[in-house]
Formats: structure tokens, sequence, C-alpha cells
């Protein structure tokens, strides 16, 4: 459809007139189009239909086309321009109705002011000619302004709509983010836990063992602080009567034996090491799958 058809009430085939657009697309003289509505529609229950297209709409969805009465709007002065220019634009030189156009001067002129020195050998033209043409190139220029701008409120429309998808988007992201971080502290808490466990198992065997081992040196000594204390009173009042006692006492010194207690190495049975990231990894990769593909596209 070019720009004269756009323009044109398919009711009255003449330039619209207050345009009012239907949802279908077409557009009619506001008096066209209500004179349509007031024929009766008892078949289709109220509704009316598009005299173009026979698409069903009601009278309250017709709405206004600015768009078109502007362009109707500056058409209008471009007519009003073109019939001065025919009708009442007289030379001021020669008091003749300015009717050609000459090219290299680019303005409008007389047939007096054509036959003068002034513009002998300019081209000229017929005024109606030159408006008809400038009227083409202004139509052609606003149908490609007209589609361009069609074409930029599409753009708009489809940036807004992704702007809006991509937000919604970052913030599912986010969440996910959150999420994987809140399960990777999880597990990095459970890990804390159990080796702080190990290390105070750890802890009360070694006690258990020291404290063992303390009991027994105790003992030991003990018993031999009362065989020394005993032999260095012997050694001043042996006597023929305790001689026998004696001799047992030194038996039994003699083959008494210090017993080292076995002292448990302090050492710590597992010592800590940080944890396993890939087996906390592969954990995670379990409970939260899309946070470990994220990883891995990081590294």
């Amino acid at each position: 459809m070019n720009i004269q058809e756009e323009l044109t009430c398919p009711l009255c085939l003449d330039l619209l007139t207050e345009p009012l657009s239907l949802d279908c697309g077409h557009s009619f003289c506001q008096a066209c189009i209500t004179a349509n509505n007031k024929e009766p529609m008892f078949a289709l229950g109220g509704e009316h239909q598009c005299p173009v297209c026979q698409s069903r709409y009601q009278p309250y969805n017709l709405r206004p086309n600015w768009k078109l009465a502007n362009i109707l709007k500056k058409l209008s002065e471009v007519n009003a321009n073109s019939h001065q220019w025919q009708g009442g634009n007289v030379c001021e030189h020669r008091g003749e109705n300015r009717l050609i156009f000459c090219k290299e001067d680019g303005k409008a002129i007389c047939k007096l002011c054509v036959l003068s020195l002034e513009h002998q050998g300019h081209q000229t033209f017929p005024i109606e000619e030159v408006v008809k043409e400038c009227q083409e190139k202004l139509q052609e220029a606003l149908k490609k302004l007209t589609d361009e701008e069609q074409e930029a409120e599409k753009l708009e429309a489809n940036i807004s709509e992704e702007r809006a998808t991509w937000k919604n988007h970052m913030e599912t992201e986010r969440q996910r983010i959150l999420e994987g971080f809140d399960e990777m502290r999880g597990i990095l808490d459970r890990e804390e836990r159990k080796e702080l466990q190990k290390l105070e198992e750890d802890e009360v065997n070694v006690r258990e063992n020291l404290a063992a081992a303390e009991d027994q040196v105790a003992q030991q000594r003990q018993y031999m602080s009362e065989l020394i204390l005993y032999l260095q009173h012997q050694i001043w009042e042996l006597s023929p009567d305790t001689l026998q006692d004696v001799i047992n006492v030194i038996r039994r010194s003699e083959s008494w034996t210090w017993k080292k207690p076995k002292i448990v190495s302090t050492k710590l049975k597992s010592a800590f090491q940080a944890p396993d990231l890939s087996r906390i990894l592969q954990e995670f990769k379990a409970t939260v799958p899309f946070f470990c593909s994220r990883f891995k596209s990081l590294n």
C-alpha cells in the first residue's frame, strides 16, 4: 500500500478527514464510519463489520489516528502553497502570475520573465509540474521516514522487552549463585564440625593414656621408695634375727625391674588437612548441578 492509498478513505474515496482506525488497521473518515455504524446490525448482536475486511468491531473500538492526521495536515499545507503559486502569486516586476519555475535561480517567475535577458538560457518548467514532482518526492520521503519510524518503534519495543527479559534472567542467576554459595558454605561447615570432633576424640584418648602412665609411674616410685627406706634402715640395724628378712628383701630388690610405662605418642592420629575441594565439589554437584557447571566455566 502506497502513501496515497493510506491517506484515502475506503468509503468516500477522498482524503481522510479526522481519521479513525480499527484494530484491523483500516482507517476511515470520522463522518463516513459514523454513518456506517448507524446501519442496523441485528444479526451480529450489536457488532459492526469493517467495510474493507469484514472484521467485527464495537463502535468503542474506533480510535483517532493522530499519525495519519498529522500527515494529512502537512499535505494540506503543501496543497495550499501550491494553489497560492498557481493563483495569487503575482510577479513583482511585471504583474503576471508566476506560473513558471527557473531551476538556475531556484524561484518562481512569470512568462514574461522567461523572455528576459536575466533568465535567457535557463532551464524553466511549469510550476504545476515542479509542485507535482515535489509532492511526489515529499510523499516518497514521508513514506520512507514513516516506515523507518515504525521500524524504530518496533526496535525500541524489542529493546525494552529484551531489557526486561535480561533483568529477570540476571535476578534469577543472582539468586541461584547466592543459593549455590550458601550450599557450599553448608558443606564447609559440616567438614569443620567433623574435623573438630576428630580432634576432640584424639585429645580424650591421649589424656586417658597419659593419666594411666602417670598412675603406673607413681605406683612404682612408691614401691621403690619403700624398698629404699627399708634397705637403708637395715644397713645400720642389721641383726641375726632379721637376717633372713634382709636376704629376702635383697632378692626382691635384685629381681625387681623398673617397668617403663607405655607413653602414648602425642602425635595426632590424623593431622588436619584442608578439605578436599574436589570431593566437596562432587558432593555439591549432586545437590546443586547448575553451580558446578558455572564453576568450571569460570576456571
